[in-house]
Formats: structure tokens, C-alpha cells, sequence
């Protein structure tokens, strides 16, 4: 990048910082992702580094915050206040613990660390003891005065035990728990200037500058301590290091970050950092994280290391691994699935999130085109979730060029040149011979029947080589086909023979999970694979041939609980359909054969219950769950029926609940709410989470 462009790209992403930094701070809202802002503020850093004579003072990585909103009283602070450098990697504090021995000339460095609590930054002064004032960071030197909110914080004391003078910083806070209750307040009421929040860090920063403290008395604010300031405690009782600070205010009653650790060597704090880098561990607490704080353990070192105009010398944050990034779209293909739904994927510079290079991510449909206003050459924000694949959130306007393209969505299948399907709002090539849909039906038929040595690659091998057609052919495939594919050798050939022959007995719920029908997953699957058991005693039907005789109805279907009429036609025309009883009669042919695993007839705890699983779980996975309750007899449901008996809500159950909750209101129907501690008991499933560990110091 020449300097001209670096001018222009550092320009606009100041521009960017300096209006998300106002948002974030003043406002108390998010216009970007807090990741996303750290990423942009990563890349303004480097490019002034790389081109120092773009370098400005007023530039968002040379100030503390961003200038105050003029609502409260302005205070200034006894002691300047810092920002943290932030890490993303461990080598990125490799590269922190080198300089700190470089410049002390010492290899041997103690860390603390602690959970970065996602808040606002508070200093407090007490005086004799008793608390007198309350000041934001501001700029880091001159801060509002948020005394009358602070003083409602549930576990601050307003006098200490000693009568002592003390500056003291920390952070506020609104734990999980209290922020959905009091957004679900916010949005439940009548009054139009009441706002619910986006998370618990700008609900916390929108009570803190609550004129009413009345008001701040209902959310429950809550603070952890963390850094001394100008004090007159006598020399035999100031703390040398944290470890000896936080002794100290436990003696004052004052609250600190519990998960506390000090390490003798930084590969341990980048263990530290790892274990709470997992999703699930980060889950635990009962407040918002969203890094780990390394500090130098000792005070005295601190002292030696000073600070940066911006930024604490001994210390550093480590942010997660994000799960929300930003990249460059660089073009958009477009992907016909097993059901002939086309999606536009995007093409991206390659970006490392959450633990893995991401260069493509799905853009869903025409209608998200046009609402994200994404466009070719945009940089664009994706989210990782899970093992989905990632999608395209939305541009950064602010960063186009100009020279950004409208995506254009194409009219006939990019596969078979037949016209697309515009009438639903997912595009569809409507063509049953499609070769791109039969590829990717194919690919979905080996995963859901877990196929060892039977992946994409291998199956685009055997489509090239005319070696298959349908899933049937696989059954056909010999040593001498094998022999043919690249990197095939005995071993390999003899795995993969194997495997498909120790699948010539299927459950049926696979079968019709795995031949790609639209509407019919898994859930779906096993509800039709419980109907045929019930209805034609199962082990009576040994071949897939035997179930094509059978006469069938859209209204025998969709009496199915959990099965609406969509479904149920979708279930019936691909049983109808003559291709499908040539594979099942070819099924039949080449020796497959149901198999009816025994099912226990006798003490099942939820025989004819009917049950719902929604949101996510710390014990089981929802597939661990589903088994539990079907080995019991239970069925499980897809979707929200009068026949429900039982919902089993994890975390974030969404919609399913609420409709529930309303139908149990309203109608006179009543179905019952397990929390998560009611299906480990109901269930006899044993906790699989440890205690949580104890709140010692090492």
C-alpha cells in the first residue's frame, strides 16, 4: 500500500472508530460489534506504524475514551487513567512477556490474571472511609460524576471499616440473570422512551448516567475492584502486588474478580487464556466476559515498566477468539443444495475466526441481499457460529471505495441452465435431474449415514468416473472401481467395502434422512420411521420395497404429531415419485434391509409423551437428550403441536417458549416446562459439570 492509500484507509477508519468509540461510550450502544471495533482500531494501529508520518495526536489510538457527552458534571482524576494493549493470540503475548524481560533484564516474570468483566470502568474515592465520589473514565484525565447512581451498587460499601483515603478503579456491571429481566421489562413497557439494550455492558453503562438513581436502584448494578490508586495507607500496609491488593480489600469489604490466578511463566498464562477461550467454559460465570486482564504481578515492576501515552506498559487484555470478523467480499457463487435451493455464497479474503481460516460465507437469499445492501468489494462483517457455515452480517459503508459492484442474482440454475424459481423466498431449480442437486444429495446421503472413507472428495471422483448415479450404485462399487480413484490402495479400498457393508442394515429413520427429501431431516425421519413401526408392527417390514406397495394420503401424514400438511406432501410426492421406487426396488435388489433395533416395552418413564427441545444445554448435547427420551418411549416433536406434553428449554429457547407460555395462558391446555435442573432429575442424567473451582490464590 502506497501512501496515499494509506491516507485514505487510515482517514476512514478513523472516522469509523470515532463514531462507534461515541456510540459505545456516550450513547451506551453498539453500531459495530465490540470485536469488530478492536479489529479496526488493530488496523488503524498498523498502518500508523507502518507510515508514521500519518501519525495524529487526535487520532482514536492516541486518546482514553472519546470526549464526554456534557449531561453530568465533569471531574478529574487524581490519578490519569490508561488503556490496555489488547492480544489475540499467543504469540502476541510471547511477544508482550519478551519485552517485559527485555526491558527489566530479568527472565523471570510473575503474572496475575483475571476475567476482563464486560463493563464500564469506574474509579472511586473514599475519604475517611466513606465513599465520596464516582467518576467515569472519560478521556482517562477528566471523568463524569456518577456518584448518586454508584452508591445503588448492590455489593459496594459506602463506608469501609478503616477511615482511610483510597482512589480505587474497577468495573461496573449487570450480571447475565438481572440484564434479561430487566430487558425483558424495558421491552414489555408501555412507556415509548423506555429502550431495551443489546447487552448487559450497555445496560449497565446506560444506568450508571441515570439522572434518577431511583431508577438505578432497580437494575442491580454490581462492581469488581482492581487497581489502587492514590491512597494514605503507612507503608507497612500498601500491597506490593495484586495478590496482596486484593487480601486488601477483602479486609475493606470491597469486591473483586473471584476467578483470580498468578503464574510463574507466560506459557501458563496462555493455558489460562485457552481454557477460558472455550465457548462453554466462558458460559460459567454469572457476568459478561470478553478477554483475560495479564498484568505484572508485582507492583514495584510496574512502577519501572510506566505507561505509553495511551496505554499501561505492564499490562496487556487478551481479547476471545472472535466469533464476528471483518473481511473483503471479494465475489459471490452461487450453490445449488440437495433440494434445488440456490444460495449466493460469498467469496472472501481468507480471515482467521474462531479457530479456523474462513473464505466463504453464505448470503441466504435474494430478499438479505438487498436488506444487508451488500456489494462486491465491500469489507464486510461475517459471524461463526458452531460448525455452520458463516454468514455475511453486513457491509462497513463507511469503508467503500467506490468501486463496489451490486450483486446480481441469476435466472437460470448456474448448474443445468434451467429457469429458477422465484416464488418462495428461497430461489429454486425446480429440475429433478439437476446434476448439482443429485452431487450434493449424494454427499448429504454419505454423511447422514456416516460412511466411512466416503467423503466429497471420493464421491466427485466416482460421479466423474460414471462409477455411480444413486446411492444404490454405491452397493455396486468393486475392488477394480476403487482401484481406479486417485490415492486408492488395498488398505483404503478394503475400509471403505467394509464400511458400506456393514451398512446394508439401516434403521429407516437414516434412509430417509439421508436420500435428501426436502423438509425431512433427522427429526423428521424418525417421526415417519415411529409411524411406520406403529402402524404396520415393524418387524413385519424386512425390504424398502415393501413400504412403496403401501397406499398412503396427505391426511394419513399429517395426523402425525409434529407433521404439518407441507411436510406431509413433500414426504408423499417423493414416495409417489417412479425414481424413487426404481432405488427402493433397487435397495431391495442389492441385499439392503431394514433394521428394527428391540425397544423396551416395559418401565419406560415417558411412554406416550409427547416432547419439544429448544435452546442449548451445559450437560448433553440435544441428540444426547433426544436418545435419553426416546430409549424411555418418549417421541420427540419438531414443531409446537396441542399434542405436546413436554418442553425441554436449555439457554436462548426462543420462540417455542413464548408459545407455549401463551398457549398455556390462553387455551386451555397444559404443557409442561422443564429448565434444564428438572431433565437432569426427571431423566436420571448425572451433571457432567465440575464444581466450579474455589476462589483460592496461588
Amino acid at each position: 500500500m502506497n501512501i496515499n492509500n494509506a491516507k485514505k484507509r487510515i482517514e476512514k477508519l478513523r472516522i469509523e472508530l470515532w463514531d462507534a468509540n461515541k456510540a459505545y461510550f456516550n450513547e451506551n450502544r453498539e453500531i459495530i460489534p465490540e470485536s469488530i471495533r478492536d479489529q479496526l482500531k488493530k488496523e488503524l494501529i498498523e498502518l500508523e506504524n507502518q507510515f508514521p508520518e500519518l501519525l495524529d495526536a487526535n487520532s482514536p489510538t492516541q486518546k482514553v475514551g472519546v470526549p464526554l457527552s456534557g449531561k453530568l458534571p465533569k471531574v478529574n482524576h487524581k490519578t490519569q487513567k490508561f488503556s490496555l494493549a489488547d492480544a489475540f493470540s499467543a504469540e502476541e503475548l510471547r511477544e508482550f512477556d519478551e519485552r517485559v524481560k527485555r526491558f527489566l533484564k530479568t527472565e523471570k516474570i510473575e503474572y496475575s490474571c483475571e476475567l476482563k468483566i464486560d463493563g464500564l470502568n469506574l474509579t472511586l474515592w473514599y475519604e475517611k472511609g466513606i465513599l465520596v465520589r464516582a467518576i467515569s473514565r472519560g478521556n482517562g484525565i477528566t471523568g463524569e460524576d456518577v456518584t448518586h447512581t454508584i452508591k445503588t451498587c448492590e455489593n459496594l460499601p459506602l463506608q469501609l471499616p478503616d477511615p482511610i483515603d483510597l482512589e480505587i478503579s474497577g468495573e461496573v456491571f449487570i450480571t447475565k440473570k438481572d440484564f434479561q429481566t430487566i430487558n425483558k421489562s424495558l421491552s414489555n413497557s408501555s412507556d415509548t422512551l423506555s429502550e431495551s439494550f443489546a447487552n448487559p455492558r450497555n445496560l449497565a453503562a446506560g444506568t450508571v448516567r441515570q439522572l434518577d438513581p431511583f431508577i438505578a436502584s432497580g437494575r442491580h448494578l454490581r462492581i469488581f475492584l482492581y487497581e489502587l490508586g492514590k491512597n494514605n495507607l503507612s507503608d507497612d500496609k500498601i500491597p506490593k502486588n495484586q495478590k496482596e491488593f486484593f487480601h486488601f480489600l477483602e479486609t475493606q469489604n470491597l469486591p473483586h474478580e473471584p476467578d483470580f490466578r498468578v503464574f510463574h511463566n507466560v506459557e501458563k498464562v496462555i493455558k489460562f487464556c485457552d481454557q477460558w477461550s472455550n465457548p462453554k467454559k466462558r458460559e460459567q460465570p454469572w457476568y459478561e466476559i470478553d478477554g483475560i486482564v495479564i498484568k505484572i504481578h508485582n507492583f514495584l515492576l510496574r512502577k519501572r515498566l510506566g505507561h505509553t501515552a495511551k496505554t499501561a506498559k505492564y499490562a496487556i487484555a487478551y481479547k476471545f477468539p472472535a466469533e464476528e470478523k471483518y473481511t473483503r467480499l471479494l465475489d459471490v457463487h452461487f450453490q445449488v443444495g440437495r433440494t434445488g435451493a440456490i444460495t449466493p455464497v460469498g467469496i472472501l479474503e481468507p480471515v482467521e475466526i474462531a479457530g479456523s481460516t474462513v473464505a466463504r460465507a453464505t448470503l441466504h437469499n435474494p430478499e438479505e441481499i438487498l436488506r444487508k445492501r451488500v456489494k462486491i468489494g465491500d469489507q464486510v462483517i461475517i459471524r461463526k457460529a458452531g460448525d455452520i457455515i458463516p454468514e455475511i452480517l453486513e457491509p462497513i459503508e463507511k469503508l467503500r471505495e467506490g468501486t463496489e459492484k451490486d450483486i446480481v442474482f441469476p435466472k437460470n440454475c448456474p448448474e443445468c441452465e434451467t429457469p429458477i424459481d422465484f416464488s418462495e423466498i428461497v430461489p429454486r431449480c425446480l429440475n429433478t435431474e439437476c446434476s448439482g442437486a443429485h452431487r450434493q444429495r449424494l454427499f448429504y446421503f454419505a454423511d447422514t449415514l456416516k460412511i466411512d472413507g466416503l467423503g466429497k472428495k471420493t464421491i466427485e471422483y466416482l460421479l466423474d468416473l460414471e462409477l455411480i448415479h444413486t446411492p444404490a450404485d454405491l452397493w455396486k462399487l468393486n475392488q477394480f472401481d476403487l482401484a481406479l480413484l486417485p490415492n486408492f490402495k488395498h488398505k483404503k479400498i478394503f475400509n471403505l467395502l467394509n464400511s458400506l457393508e456393514t451398512k446394508k442394515r439401516m434403521e429407516l429413520w437414516e434412509i430417509f434422512a439421508g436420500l435428501g427429501i426436502r423438509m425431512i431431516g433427522k427429526e423428521n425421519a424418525k417421526i415417519f420411521a415411529h409411524y411406520f413401526r406403529d402402524k404396520f408392527h415393524s418387524p413385519s417390514i424386512k425390504s424398502f420395497n415393501q413400504i412403496i406397495k403401501r397406499n398412503f394420503s396427505i391426511e394419513s401424514f399429517s395426523n402425525i404429531d409434529g407433521i404439518g400438511k407441507k411436510v406431509a406432501e413433500q414426504f408423499l410426492n417423493y414416495l409417489e415419485k417412479a425414481s424413487t421406487k426404481k432405488l427402493f426396488g433397487t435397495f431391495e435388489t442389492i441385499g439392503l434391509e431394514i433394521y428394527w433395533p428391540k425397544i423396551r416395552t416395559k418401565n419406560l418413564k415417558f411412554l406416550d409423551k409427547t416432547f419439544l427441545i429448544t435452546g442449548s444445554f451445559e450437560n448433553f448435547s440435544r441428540d444426547e437428550l433426544k436418545k435419553i427420551i426416546t430409549d424411555e418411549g418418549g417421541k420427540i416433536l419438531s414443531a409446537v403441536s396441542k399434542n405436546l406434553s413436554i418442553l425441554c428449554a436449555g439457554n436462548k429457547p426462543g420462540s417455542k417458549l413464548k408459545k407455549i407460555e401463551t398457549f398455556n395462558e390462553i387455551l386451555d391446555i397444559k404443557i409442561e416446562i422443564w429448565n434444564e435442573s428438572q431433565i437432569l432429575k426427571k431423566c436420571e442424567i448425572k451433571s457432567s459439570t465440575t464444581s466450579k473451582t474455589q476462589n483460592s490464590l496461588f
